[in-house]
């Protein structure tokens, strides 16, 4: 014998559970400007409390990175002199760095011309990132430039060179 979705024994009864009853939304209370104001400086006073837990700098447990200091050019000028030729024995376990940076060497390039001084620039001075053994150089900056400002500025030089 089934009773409510359960097999009972023959001479015994359940006592019937009466279903729950399904809570219906009330309509006379309206919720006003101030509590849905109120409710939303609430939420968001929790997510930046949240967000300020994680993504602060003094945090109680886990590591936190230390900013590193920028170094000076010379240091990118010396790895490459002293890397700038392969044929040397001392440099042998180094071809391998070089060999994996191949792949990488499209991406630098992109980089590159996309931080080239514009003909009205004299100099422009980049952050670079590379590797220790001087295998990869990239530029380490993206070019903010307004385009309409950038449109006048090649305009304005397209004119200059053509006379």
């Amino acid at each position: 014998m089934w009773n409510n979705g359960q097999i009972v024994p023959p001479g015994t009864t359940v006592p019937s559970i009466p279903p729950p009853q399904a809570s219906q939304p009330s309509y006379t209370q309206v919720e006003t400007e101030v509590d849905a104001e109120a409710r939303l400086e609430e939420k968001a006073r929790k997510l930046q409390q949240l967000n300020s837990k994680r993504y602060s700098d003094k945090r109680k447990f886990g590591f936190v990175e230390t900013k590193k200091e920028d170094m000076p050019p010379e240091h990118v000028r010396k790895i490459i002199r002293d890397h700038g030729d392969m044929s040397s024995k001392n440099l042998r376990r180094d071809k391998r760095v070089y060999l994996g940076a191949l792949k990488f060497i499209p991406h630098a390039v992109y980089k590159l011309l996309e931080n080239m001084p514009m003909p009205w620039e004299q100099v422009r001075d980049v952050r670079v990132l590379y590797h220790i053994s001087g295998a990869i150089t990239f530029v380490n900056e993206i070019p903010w430039v307004v385009e309409p400002i950038y449109l006048a500025q090649w305009g304005t030089m397209w004119i200059m060179m053509r006379r």
